[in-house]
Protein backbone atom coordinates (compact mmCIF):
# COMPACT_ATOMS: atom_id res chain seq x y z
CA UNK A 1 0.00 0.00 0.00
CA UNK A 2 2.57 2.28 0.87
CA UNK A 3 4.55 1.30 -2.08
CA UNK A 4 1.23 3.01 -4.43
CA UNK A 5 1.52 5.95 -2.28
CA UNK A 6 5.13 6.64 -3.51
CA UNK A 7 4.25 6.22 -7.19
CA UNK A 8 1.23 8.18 -6.94
CA UNK A 9 3.22 10.97 -5.03
CA UNK A 10 6.43 10.47 -7.24
CA UNK A 11 3.86 10.99 -10.79
CA UNK A 12 2.22 13.76 -9.41
CA UNK A 13 5.32 15.71 -9.11
CA UNK A 14 6.70 14.65 -12.42
CA UNK A 15 3.33 15.98 -13.86
CA UNK A 16 3.82 19.71 -11.91
CA UNK A 17 7.42 19.72 -13.19
CA UNK A 18 6.43 19.19 -16.65
CA UNK A 19 3.40 21.93 -16.60
CA UNK A 20 6.15 24.37 -14.65
CA UNK A 21 8.55 23.46 -17.80
CA UNK A 22 5.61 24.42 -20.43
CA UNK A 23 4.26 27.60 -19.04
CA UNK A 24 7.76 28.46 -18.70
CA UNK A 25 8.55 27.88 -22.42
CA UNK A 26 5.55 29.76 -23.75
CA UNK A 27 5.72 32.68 -21.55
CA UNK A 28 8.33 33.89 -24.29
CA UNK A 29 6.14 33.68 -26.87
CA UNK A 30 3.59 35.79 -25.11
CA UNK A 31 6.23 38.58 -24.85
CA UNK A 32 7.08 38.23 -28.55
CA UNK A 33 3.72 38.58 -30.36
CA UNK A 34 3.48 41.72 -27.75
CA UNK A 35 6.46 43.16 -28.55
CA UNK A 36 5.21 41.99 -32.55
CA UNK A 37 2.05 44.31 -31.92
CA UNK A 38 3.71 47.29 -31.14
CA UNK A 39 5.84 47.34 -34.00
CA UNK A 40 2.87 46.98 -35.78
CA UNK A 41 1.12 49.89 -33.98
CA UNK A 42 4.06 51.93 -34.50
CA UNK A 43 4.69 51.17 -38.14
CA UNK A 44 0.58 52.12 -39.07
CA UNK A 45 1.27 56.30 -36.86
CA UNK A 46 4.34 56.32 -39.08
CA UNK A 47 2.11 55.75 -42.45
CA UNK A 48 -0.73 58.06 -41.18
CA UNK A 49 2.21 60.89 -40.39
CA UNK A 50 3.81 60.56 -44.04
CA UNK A 51 0.44 60.36 -45.67
CA UNK A 52 -0.60 63.74 -43.75
CA UNK A 53 2.57 65.46 -44.24
CA UNK A 54 2.44 64.21 -48.16
CA UNK A 55 -1.17 66.07 -48.10
CA UNK A 56 -0.42 69.41 -46.16
CA UNK A 57 2.45 69.85 -49.16
CA UNK A 58 0.29 69.36 -51.60
CA UNK A 59 -2.67 71.01 -50.38
CA UNK A 60 0.30 74.02 -49.70
CA UNK A 61 1.56 73.64 -53.14
CA UNK A 62 -1.79 73.86 -54.53
CA UNK A 63 -2.72 77.08 -52.65
CA UNK A 64 0.83 78.82 -53.29
CA UNK A 65 0.02 78.68 -57.39
CA UNK A 66 -3.89 80.08 -56.57
CA UNK A 67 -2.29 82.82 -55.27
CA UNK A 68 0.60 82.96 -57.63
CA UNK A 69 -2.38 83.02 -60.63
CA UNK A 70 -4.85 85.53 -58.05
CA UNK A 71 -1.92 88.29 -57.72
CA UNK A 72 -1.11 87.92 -61.44
CA UNK A 73 -5.14 88.39 -62.67
CA UNK A 74 -5.40 91.67 -60.19
CA UNK A 75 -2.16 93.02 -61.65
CA UNK A 76 -3.93 92.44 -64.76
CA UNK A 77 -6.87 93.60 -64.24
CA UNK A 78 -5.69 96.96 -62.35
CA UNK A 79 -2.91 97.62 -65.60
CA UNK A 80 -6.27 97.15 -67.59
CA UNK A 81 -8.53 99.60 -65.49
CA UNK A 82 -5.37 102.11 -65.87
CA UNK A 83 -4.85 102.28 -69.41
CA UNK A 84 -8.78 102.20 -69.61
CA UNK A 85 -8.42 105.57 -66.96
CA UNK A 86 -5.91 106.69 -69.70
CA UNK A 87 -7.40 106.60 -72.66
CA UNK A 88 -10.61 107.85 -70.90
CA UNK A 89 -8.66 111.27 -70.81
CA UNK A 90 -7.36 111.13 -74.48
CA UNK A 91 -10.43 110.82 -75.07
CA UNK A 92 -11.89 113.21 -73.55
CA UNK A 93 -9.32 115.94 -75.18
CA UNK A 94 -9.80 114.87 -78.33
CA UNK A 95 -13.21 115.78 -78.12
CA UNK A 96 -12.94 119.22 -76.21
CA UNK A 97 -10.23 119.84 -78.52
CA UNK A 98 -12.61 118.73 -81.57
CA UNK A 99 -15.02 121.60 -80.83
CA UNK A 100 -13.18 124.67 -80.11
CA UNK A 101 -14.57 127.74 -81.08
CA UNK A 102 -13.27 130.06 -83.06
CA UNK A 103 -13.72 133.01 -80.79
CA UNK A 104 -11.42 136.18 -79.09
CA UNK A 105 -9.23 134.80 -75.76
CA UNK A 106 -10.06 136.88 -73.13
CA UNK A 107 -6.40 137.88 -72.94
CA UNK A 108 -6.82 139.15 -76.74
CA UNK A 109 -6.33 142.78 -77.34
CA UNK A 110 -7.22 144.84 -80.86
CA UNK A 111 -3.99 144.44 -82.68
CA UNK A 112 -3.68 140.44 -81.11
CA UNK A 113 -6.63 138.64 -81.18
CA UNK A 114 -5.83 135.31 -80.59
CA UNK A 115 -8.30 132.31 -81.04
CA UNK A 116 -6.55 129.20 -79.49
CA UNK A 117 -3.19 129.60 -77.63
CA UNK A 118 -0.75 126.26 -77.17
CA UNK A 119 2.39 125.33 -75.99
CA UNK A 120 4.31 121.91 -75.71
CA UNK A 121 2.38 120.75 -72.31
CA UNK A 122 -0.51 123.37 -72.47
CA UNK A 123 -3.72 125.22 -73.94
CA UNK A 124 -6.10 127.67 -74.07
CA UNK A 125 -8.96 127.83 -76.09
CA UNK A 126 -12.87 128.38 -75.98
CA UNK A 127 -15.56 126.01 -76.06
CA UNK A 128 -19.09 124.54 -74.91
CA UNK A 129 -18.31 122.78 -71.83
CA UNK A 130 -21.00 120.99 -69.17
CA UNK A 131 -21.25 123.62 -66.03
CA UNK A 132 -24.28 121.53 -64.37
CA UNK A 133 -26.63 118.10 -64.90
CA UNK A 134 -28.31 119.04 -68.11
CA UNK A 135 -26.71 122.26 -68.94
CA UNK A 136 -23.56 123.91 -70.28
CA UNK A 137 -22.03 127.32 -71.66
CA UNK A 138 -19.47 128.46 -73.31
CA UNK A 139 -15.93 128.48 -71.38
CA UNK A 140 -12.57 129.91 -71.92
CA UNK A 141 -10.75 126.34 -71.28
CA UNK A 142 -7.19 126.02 -70.25
CA UNK A 143 -5.44 122.42 -69.96
CA UNK A 144 -1.92 121.94 -68.08
CA UNK A 145 0.12 120.15 -65.87
CA UNK A 146 -0.47 120.97 -61.82
CA UNK A 147 2.14 119.19 -59.63
CA UNK A 148 1.82 115.30 -61.11
CA UNK A 149 -1.97 115.59 -62.34
CA UNK A 150 -3.18 117.23 -65.61
CA UNK A 151 -6.09 119.96 -64.76
CA UNK A 152 -8.80 121.72 -67.12
CA UNK A 153 -9.54 124.96 -65.98
CA UNK A 154 -13.37 126.61 -66.89
CA UNK A 155 -13.57 129.61 -66.45
CA UNK A 156 -16.52 132.27 -67.47
CA UNK A 157 -15.85 134.77 -70.30
CA UNK A 158 -15.28 137.90 -69.30
CA UNK A 159 -14.38 141.28 -71.39
CA UNK A 160 -10.95 142.55 -71.41
CA UNK A 161 -7.65 141.02 -70.72
CA UNK A 162 -8.53 142.10 -66.72
CA UNK A 163 -11.48 139.40 -67.34
CA UNK A 164 -8.69 136.75 -67.62
CA UNK A 165 -7.22 137.53 -64.06
CA UNK A 166 -10.33 137.74 -62.78
CA UNK A 167 -10.30 134.05 -61.26
CA UNK A 168 -13.79 133.92 -59.64
CA UNK A 169 -15.77 131.56 -60.76
CA UNK A 170 -12.79 129.79 -62.24
CA UNK A 171 -13.27 125.80 -61.55
CA UNK A 172 -10.65 123.59 -61.83
CA UNK A 173 -11.11 119.49 -62.10
CA UNK A 174 -8.40 117.11 -61.54
CA UNK A 175 -8.56 115.20 -65.43
CA UNK A 176 -5.65 112.51 -64.56
CA UNK A 177 -3.16 111.92 -61.84
CA UNK A 178 0.42 110.69 -61.76
CA UNK A 179 0.90 112.39 -65.14
CA UNK A 180 4.83 112.08 -66.02
CA UNK A 181 4.93 113.60 -69.71
CA UNK A 182 2.17 115.50 -71.76
CA UNK A 183 2.95 116.86 -75.16
CA UNK A 184 0.95 118.73 -77.75
CA UNK A 185 1.55 119.08 -81.22
CA UNK A 186 -0.53 121.54 -83.94
CA UNK A 187 -0.92 121.13 -87.49
CA UNK A 188 -0.52 124.24 -89.35
CA UNK A 189 -3.34 123.65 -92.40
CA UNK A 190 -1.86 126.43 -94.58
CA UNK A 191 1.65 124.83 -93.81
CA UNK A 192 0.53 121.51 -93.68
CA UNK A 193 3.54 121.32 -90.77
CA UNK A 194 2.89 120.68 -87.14
CA UNK A 195 4.93 122.36 -84.43
CA UNK A 196 4.77 122.73 -80.50
CA UNK A 197 3.42 125.79 -80.29
CA UNK A 198 0.17 127.96 -81.27
CA UNK A 199 -0.28 131.52 -81.01
CA UNK A 200 -1.61 133.09 -84.38
CA UNK A 201 -4.00 135.71 -85.05
CA UNK A 202 -7.71 134.55 -86.07
CA UNK A 203 -6.99 130.98 -86.65
CA UNK A 204 -7.28 127.62 -84.88
CA UNK A 205 -4.73 124.56 -85.70
CA UNK A 206 -6.21 122.24 -88.42
CA UNK A 207 -5.70 119.49 -85.73
CA UNK A 208 -3.72 118.43 -82.96
CA UNK A 209 -1.96 115.46 -81.89
CA UNK A 210 -0.34 114.40 -78.35
CA UNK A 211 0.23 112.22 -76.00
CA UNK A 212 -0.20 111.32 -72.18
CA UNK A 213 2.45 109.57 -69.89
CA UNK A 214 0.94 108.30 -66.73
CA UNK A 215 2.62 106.26 -63.94
CA UNK A 216 0.90 104.75 -61.50
CA UNK A 217 2.47 101.44 -59.00
CA UNK A 218 5.85 101.42 -60.90
CA UNK A 219 4.27 101.03 -64.34
CA UNK A 220 4.06 103.40 -67.17
CA UNK A 221 0.83 103.77 -69.29
CA UNK A 222 0.70 106.18 -72.40
CA UNK A 223 -1.99 107.32 -74.85
CA UNK A 224 -1.71 108.94 -78.02
CA UNK A 225 -4.89 111.35 -79.45
CA UNK A 226 -5.65 112.71 -82.48
CA UNK A 227 -8.05 116.19 -82.54
CA UNK A 228 -9.23 117.31 -86.02
CA UNK A 229 -10.93 120.72 -85.07
CA UNK A 230 -14.25 120.98 -86.70
CA UNK A 231 -14.47 125.13 -87.32
CA UNK A 232 -10.46 125.78 -88.44
CA UNK A 233 -11.12 124.84 -92.31
CA UNK A 234 -14.35 127.02 -91.82
CA UNK A 235 -11.78 129.64 -90.17
CA UNK A 236 -9.33 129.61 -92.89
CA UNK A 237 -12.35 130.14 -95.48
CA UNK A 238 -13.42 133.06 -93.84
CA UNK A 239 -10.17 134.44 -93.10
CA UNK A 240 -9.78 134.48 -97.42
Amino acid sequence: MSGLFSQATSFLAASSHRRTQHLQRKAPTGRTHRATDRSSIEGFALIDVLVGLALVGVVSALMVTFLGHARTMIRIQNATQMQMEVDSAARFLETALGNAEALPLMQSTPDDVIYFSGGPDRLQFNGIMAIGFGSSALRQIVIQPTGNSLTVIQMPRRGGAAGADDKTGNVTVPLIAGVTGMRFEYLDGSKGSWSADWKLNRRLPAAIRFKISVARDGATYASDGFARLNLASLQGGRDN
